[in-house]
């Protein structure tokens, strides 16, 4: 009900050229995704972290559900293997957003597509924004599983931005730890920070 009176207060626009419609319109979207690897894992981002994509997800990080269309609309020609598992936020960055804009998005995204999409996270510890890139990658153990979720054989990790990969490889290592394998990783930005070191 707030939705959809938000959406009928501030109809959406793209935050690329401000044209009515959805949050990243057809001449705003990144025209080609970027493949690379984590640690050997094959991973697919919409576009570099710049210009109106980066817009667009500062709009998420904000509060905006507008975005969320759209991404999971860019999402579909994305490979997924195995279950989708979003890298849920902190809950305190939940609570101040109003929502975890990754698991929204992975619920997006398994909607449109038929998949199956497991909360299988829970995420604590400081945030990694603000952080330099020393500070992200000495970061660890930020993940539990939630108690009481059926592990499933494989998974396509889902995130909103790959800056140092720190995330990710955090995420990795506990699902290894569980026997679970990581065939593929999903996102929607990749940082120049991460361009640089590959």
């Amino acid at each position: 009900m707030l939705d959809a009176l938000r959406s009928w207060v501030f109809p959406s626009a793209c935050e690329g050229c401000d044209r009515p419609g959805p949050a990243l319109c057809a001449a705003c979207a990144p025209a080609v995704a970027i493949h690379f690897a984590i640690d050997g894992i094959p991973a697919t981002a919409l576009g570099a972290y710049e210009g109106p994509l980066r817009d667009a997800i500062l709009a998420m990080k904000r509060g905006a559900r507008d975005p969320l269309a759209a991404f999971a609309q860019l999402l579909d020609a994305v490979t997924i293997d195995g279950a989708l598992v979003p890298l849920p936020t902190t809950a305190a960055r939940a609570a101040e957003r109003g929502f975890d804009q990754s698991i929204a998005l992975a619920r997006a995204v398994a909607a449109r597509r038929s998949l199956s999409c497991l909360e299988l996270l829970d995420k604590h510890g400081l945030p990694q924004a603000g952080r330099g890139r020393e500070g992200r990658l000495a970061a660890s153990g930020r993940f539990r599983l939630k108690p009481g979720v059926a592990l499933p054989p494989a998974v396509t990790l889902l995130d909103d931005v790959c800056t140092t990969g720190a995330t990710i490889r955090d995420a990795v290592a506990l699902l290894r730890t569980l026997h679970v394998s990581v065939e593929r990783i999903t996102l929607v930005a990749r940082s120049e920070t991460q361009l640089q070191g590959r």
